[in-house]
Formats: C-alpha cells, sequence, structure tokens
C-alpha cells in the first residue's frame, strides 16, 4: 500500500520531498503534545506533522508536492492511537477546495473500495444526530468525539467549520455565514483525514499561532516556540490535507486495535 500511495500521487503529478523529522521549533496545536529530544544541546522535537517544512518548500517554489513518512504526539496512545505512525499528506497550488475533497476520497478508496459518501456541514451534523448545535468549543468537541463520530459508519465528509476551529484555514462567506474551509473523513467511526484551503496571511496566521500558545499555558503546557523560518515564508494559495495511512490499514484488514498493523508498536 505504500507503493499503491506513490503511485498514486505521482499519477496526479505530485513530487515526493522529504522535510525533517527533528526540529528546532514545533507546530503548535492547543491539544498535540510532542515528543522532545535533545540536539547540540538545545532542546529539539519530533515534528507531528511535515506541514511547516512543506509549506516552506512551496514558498521557495515547490510545486505540487506530497510526503509518506512517520511523524510522532506524545500522550497518544490506544486502540487507534501509537506515538509514532505514518501519515500521507500532500497540497496543491491553487487547487479549489472541492477538488480536494475529491482527490482525499479517490485516496482512501484504494483501501477500503468504492464507497457511498455523505456529506454534512459541520453545524448540519449536530443538528442531525443530537438535534442540537453546542454553544461553547469544549461542548462541541466533547459531543462530537463521544456521540457524533462513533456513528459516522459510512464515509463521512464533514465541512465547513466554524473559523475558530480550524486555525490555519482561510474562510469563506457561505449562505450559513463565515465558515473555515475545513473538512474531516470519517469512515467506520474512525477520523482518517483533516485538509485546509490553507491560510496564508502572515500576520493572521501569527496571531493565530500567538493565541494557540497562549491557550496551552492556560491548560499547563509546554507553549512552544514559534517558527519564525515558517512564518516569514510566502506561502502560495494551496490546498493540503493530512491521512492516517496506519487508520486506513486497519480498515483494510478490518482490524480492531492498531497493533495489528504497525510492525512495531510503542511498548510492546
Amino acid at each position: 500500500m505504500l507503493a499503491e500511495s506513490r503511485a498514486f500521487f505521482q499519477a496526479r503529478g505530485l513530487l515526493e520531498v522529504d522535510t525533517p523529522i527533528l526540529t528546532a521549533t514545533a507546530p503548535i496545536d492547543p491539544f498535540i503534545d510532542l515528543v522532545t529530544a535533545t540536539c547540540m544541546g538545545q532542546k529539539a522535537y519530533l515534528h507531528s506533522s511535515p506541514e511547516y517544512g512543506m509549506k516552506r518548500l512551496l514558498a521557495l517554489g515547490i510545486k505540487d508536492c506530497y510526503q509518506l513518512g512517520h511523524v510522532f504526539r506524545d500522550q497518544e496512545l490506544g486502540e487507534k492511537h501509537n506515538p509514532e505512525f505514518t501519515m500521507a499528506e500532500w497540497y496543491h497550488l491553487g487547487t479549489d477546495f472541492e477538488a480536494l475533497i475529491d482527490e482525499t476520497l479517490e485516496y482512501v478508496t484504494l483501501f477500503v473500495g468504492e464507497q457511498p459518501v455523505e456529506v454534512y456541514r459541520y453545524e448540519e451534523i449536530f443538528w442531525k444526530i443530537l438535534g442540537e448545535f453546542p454553544s461553547t468549543i469544549d461542548e462541541r468537541d466533547r459531543c462530537f468525539a463521544l456521540h457524533i463520530e462513533p456513528k459516522l459508519e459510512v464515509l463521512t465528509v464533514i465541512r465547513d467549520y466554524p473559523p475558530q476551529q480550524a486555525m490555519l484555514a482561510k474562510t469563506a462567506t457561505t449562505e450559513d455565514g463565515v465558515l473555515a474551509q475545513r473538512f474531516e473523513l470519517f469512515y467506520k467511526g474512525i477520523e482518517l483525514a483533516n485538509g485546509y484551503h490553507e491560510l496564508g496571511d502572515l500576520k493572521e496566521l501569527r496571531r493565530r499561532l500567538v493565541s494557540n500558545q497562549q491557550i496551552r499555558r492556560e491548560l499547563n503546557k509546554d507553549p512552544y516556540l514559534l517558527d519564525e523560518h515558517f512564518l516569514a515564508a510566502q506561502i502560495p494559495d494551496c490546498c493540503g490535507v493530512a491521512v492516517g495511512f496506519d487508520r486506513l490499514m486497519m480498515l483494510r484488514h478490518q482490524a480492531q486495535h492498531i497493533r495489528e498493523v504497525i510492525p512495531f508498536v510503542w511498548k510492546e
């Protein structure tokens, strides 16, 4: 399936790239904790996504590209989680948001075959399953994880999130107001993909990452240093998505635990 994946991307004209796993700075997400290391006497991190490196390559002139490799997240271990796992991530210059959703669905069918697809706006799925839309982000996240995600059995696209729940996505004005151009993909109650029409405004990027630092401080977590190289990169208009390769393998082999598809799991 690694070979099938590479053939899929190459057939669509994407160049395979290889960004550093070990970094001096880190992606700043309030709820993703990084695996730390020491390098040259300084604190370092194992990346949770190749996103920052790939976007810097786009800014340097690399065109449509993908990366298929290992990423790391601390405090994530369970049936669907391992601290080290494989991610497929790719970016298209100038590709519209709808095209990326369609392409991601095509990639997923390599593993699970052709499936019926349902599409819902983020708020819409709450009304459909819960009959209400919680007013706070924390309550939405809790309800989604406990009551909505497990019920998304068919291949499902959830799209058009409130801007506060898509920190690195552009927004668009719709008939329902200003919404973020973000989508997630679910199948058999498993989250598979997270995609954006990527935010390129450097001032807004900095503001959002500083806000993430503050949230981490309030949660008594390491706020992490800003990546000034990333924040100086002139990121071109692009759309990107990250897909969990191991979870696709779980679905392909009808596995109940991620250890069934990763040869060497953490603390065997």
